[in-house]
């Protein structure tokens, strides 16, 4: 008898918060009926290429829904942590125009991506568009009662992140032309590409969301999980990127391909040894673009290796550490449980 495999679920909380992040991001866009509008309503899953309405391509909304539960966790003010979740959820998505881009990839969410279509000009341009729709969010802080003091430490907080995020982008790039990144460099630049944002979206939801004025202290610790929950999305995410199924939209072997130096190559390259240490540097140095043979010698050596299985064991310690924090707190309701269902999913998310 055959054993199908279940793909995991996406968490049940998201979806009590996604008629009120979808209508808010809508919103931002309302009256903008310039081209370049449109192009965001496609990426944003609400268009097709033609203009026509679509449901789909839009992604999980993950930091938007991760700011409304760490909102609901301190006291369920959702009100005032709305603009800092469409803002993040727009620069998430500034952030991915020009990842695929610079990556060169053609699909995000099984459809064309906005530089494939339209180009690679259009794309930067439109790519710094939607920045500025996530700073026209953030401007409405005050208007939905946030204390003028605490907008100007979002503001502040929501900048510092966002260059991280860019330093970490460019550290993403930067490592694929060495010949050789460490672990540690690995999981800093990591923090930043990824972590930055989920880590803004789990602290800046729990700093806003108490309805009696700011919990700092809660608002710490929820930064500390989200610095915790940004590094196993990641971690996972550089698993799918090697051995990936079709949920993923990508095909298996994609950042060996790319010869990306996330922790899958890291491990292998500094594990192998022999023959199959001499082959698979010389498949990461070259400049040539990599056969399938090639591609199918390096997923040969890091099954030998248990390539796989070390990563995801890290993203496992890293999960058993964030556990802890979660159950320390003493979160509002049946969030604590959410957020635990949160990190079990993202160690075994297909997507």
């Amino acid at each position: 008898m055959t054993t199908v495999k279940q793909t995991p679920s996406l968490p049940g909380f998201f979806s009590r918060y996604e008629s009120r992040i979808d209508e808010a991001l809508r919103k931002e866009l309302t009256g903008l009926d310039t081209e370049i509008y449109n192009i965001h309503r496609y990426y944003m899953g609400w268009q097709e290429i033609d203009g026509t309405d679509s449901s789909t391509g839009g992604g999980k909304r993950m930091r938007p829904t991760l700011a409304m539960l760490a909102a609901d966790a301190v006291g369920g003010d959702l009100e005032r942590a709305t603009p800092i979740a469409v803002a993040l959820e727009y620069v998430h998505n500034f952030s991915l125009i020009h990842d695929d881009l610079e990556d060169m990839d053609r699909m995000r969410h099984h459809r064309p991506t906005v530089w494939a279509v339209w180009g690679k000009p259009t794309a930067i341009i439109s790519g710094n568009a939607m920045l500025k729709i996530a700073d026209g969010a953030v401007s409405k802080l005050r208007s939905v009662g946030v204390e003028d003091s605490i907008a100007l430490e979002v503001e502040h907080e929501l900048t510092q992140q966002y260059l991280k995020m860019m330093e970490g982008q460019y550290l993403d790039i930067w490592f694929e032309t060495e010949e050789s990144v460490s672990v540690t460099q690995y999981l800093d630049m990591i923090e930043r590409k990824t972590g930055a944002l989920i880590e803004a979206s789990i602290y800046l939801g729990g700093l806003l969301g108490s309805r009696g004025g700011p919990n700092r202290q809660k608002a710490t610790a929820l930064k500390a999980i989200g610095h915790e929950i940004g590094r196993i999305f990641q971690i996972r995410d550089d698993v799918l990127g090697i051995w990936g199924g079709k949920e993923t939209g990508k095909p298996v072997g994609a950042d060996i391909r790319r010869k990306k130096k996330a922790l899958p190559a890291i491990h292998a390259l500094s594990m192998a040894h022999g023959s199959s240490a001499l082959r698979i540097r010389d498949i990461f140095r070259t400049e040539d673009d990599l056969t399938e043979k090639d591609i199918n010698e390096v997923l040969e050596i890091m099954e030998r290796l248990k390539t796989q299985e070390y990563c995801q064991s890290m993203a496992t310690e890293r999960w058993i550490d964030c556990k802890r924090m979660i159950e320390s707190l003493n979160l509002s309701g049946h969030t604590a449980n959410e957020f635990t269902e949160l990190g079990e999913f993202l160690l075994v998310r297909e997507s």
